[in-house]
């Protein structure tokens, strides 16, 4: 197919916007500074939707949480310096879990870069700072190298392992006018090794014990993926951005418990473990690499992610869909196996951190329904609770920080799924400690008329690390911290609050909270 590309002349800041459009965007997350300007002059002309966060981390993880949900691309657009910078802890974000992130910003002068003059904002090297974190960060020298990069961003997340880029074109640039192309970006599915296919269908072909183990890289493979698992007769375990990729209620089906000794222990003695888009990491397995017996086959977008934590006896690189459609064709059916002796194991393990967030994954379930979002924060009530215990198939999200591990994810990462998807239910579930650290974006939530319900366990501060400490027999410091009055804190910042005492309560909360017109937050003992 030929690639229409149109050249015309125009300044840096609307060969921004016009590359931005002519890539799908419609809707960008940041704060206007004095060097956006010339970018934000153009952003309304170009049906360029602009949502501002009260913090660039805020708008950041926004972005992300439109991204996973949406399944487009987040936009940040950032002023120079501190704006940037302030986008930085997303922008690692989106890279430890594969998230498609474009921060676009301004960047000193041409000339200054670099030679500490004291100009505004300026930095020592911002775009070295985020190339450290990104996949890659690209200084634009005129408004066609600003459009080009734009459209390379979108080619790079099309292609293959989506993570985030930094784009930054100069102050003087984005004023200058030049020629400039504006078109869709283009972007090639590499090809499979048919010869790997084939190889892995024939360890699959003969396995006794096989089993799936599935990551966020398995996403777009849904249908595909409970296909083959039923063909196979093998069971499906999920890393935590995998979960829900097959129904949870699945009879074949062990949900997001990757983490769990038992699971690892039943991985251990399977045959053939076919795990697609993981890198089976430390942040999925919370210790050490998977000492498995049997044989190991590798399934990834990214062929630098194969041999990574664990040696794979057969490596396919390649977009998940494809590489399992070809799988189910080669393979035969298998019995179904027994596996209520590990899911009891499983069942009985995850209660011991998990049971006293029960009540509150059963109400979280009964108001996300079908088709529900629910973004977490690195918090108990998500990593024990909503984790192993609200059961998701691919009609719902479970949205979480998984690789990184920050605090206040949630909230702006709830409001970037409900802009992503407003006609569905979207919950955020956060603590009181990483509440406090992006609590200003109730008010944008408020701003934007979103109904989402915030639900806040309040245990005083960092109840995870307290009880770590106190493990380590270390006298707790620095982890028992002043609550706000949480109710009183959403009212203040244009939503409403309300304190609740049970889970018959809480239920009720979260009904009116999702019929309210803007964020409620709801503090839940802890």
């Amino acid at each position: 197919m030929t690639v229409q590309v149109v050249h015309e002349t125009l300044t840096g800041g609307e060969a921004v916007a016009r590359a931005l459009r002519a890539c799908g965007v419609d809707l960008v997350f940041g704060i206007p500074g004095t060097h956006t300007l010339p970018i934000h002059r153009h952003l309304t002309a170009y049906g360029i939707r602009h949502v501002t966060p009260r913090h660039e981390q805020g708008g950041g993880y926004a972005a992300d949480g439109y991204a996973r949900v949406s399944g487009r691309p987040g936009v940040v657009l950032t002023t120079s310096g501190p704006g940037l910078i302030n986008a930085a802890t997303p922008a690692a974000t989106a890279y430890a879990d594969s998230v498609p992130l474009l921060v676009v910003s301004p960047s000193m002068p041409t000339g200054v870069e670099g030679r500490d003059t004291g100009y505004l904002h300026e930095s020592k090297s911002q775009g070295l700072a985020m190339d450290a974190l990104v996949a890659w960060s690209r200084r634009a020298r005129t408004p066609a190298e600003a459009a080009d990069a734009i459209r390379e961003a979108f080619g790079y997340f099309a292609a293959g392992r989506p993570r985030p880029v930094h784009v930054e074109v100069p102050v003087d640039v984005l004023e200058a006018r030049g020629e400039a192309a504006a078109g869709p970006p283009a972007a090639a599915a590499a090809d499979i090794d048919e010869s790997a296919v084939e190889a892995a269908a024939l360890l699959l072909a003969g396995a006794e014990r096989p089993a799936l183990v599935l990551g966020g890289g398995a996403r777009g493979a849904a249908p595909v993926a409970a296909a083959l698992a039923e063909r196979l007769g093998a069971a499906v375990v999920t890393t935590v951005n995998g979960k829900g990729i097959v129904p949870e209620r699945h009879p074949l089906s062990l949900g997001a418990s990757i983490r769990l000794r038992a699971t690892q222990r039943w991985l251990a003695e399977c045959d053939v473990v076919l795990a697609v888009g993981t890198e089976l990491g430390d942040s999925d397995l919370w210790g050490p690499s998977l000492e498995l017996s049997g044989r190991l086959i590798r399934v990834d977008v990214d062929a630098a992610q194969l041999d990574k934590n664990a040696a794979a006896e057969v490596a396919v690189a390649g977009d998940a869909a494809a590489v399992l459609e070809r799988l189910l064709d080669a393979v035969p059916a298998h019995p179904a196996p027994d596996l209520a002796p590990v899911r009891a194991a499983i069942q009985d393990e995850a209660l011991r951190d998990g049971r006293p967030w029960l009540d509150l994954v059963d109400a979280l379930a009964g108001a996300l329904g079908p088709d529900g979002i629910l973004a977490g924060d690195s918090t108990m009530a998500a990593y024990y609770g909503a984790v192993h215990f609200l059961p998701m198939d691919p009609g719902q999200r479970f949205v979480y920080p998984t690789g990184y591990g920050t605090l206040g994810y949630a909230l702006p990462a709830a409001i970037g799924a409900k802009l992503a998807a407003p006609d569905r239910p979207v919950v955020a579930l956060t603590g009181d400690g990483g509440l406090l650290f992006t609590v200003a974006e109730l008010v944008t939530a408020a701003e934007l008329g979103l109904p989402l319900p915030v639900v806040v366990p309040n245990n005083g501060g960092y109840g995870e690390i307290r009880e770590l400490m106190v493990e380590a027999g270390i006298a707790p410091v620095g982890v028992d911290l002043q609550v706000p009055d949480l109710p009183r804190l959403g009212e203040a910042f244009g939503g409403a609050g309300v304190r609740v005492d049970g889970p018959a309560a809480l239920r009720r909360a979260l009904a009116e909270a999702l019929e309210r017109p803007r964020p409620t937050v709801i503090e839940v003992p802890a």
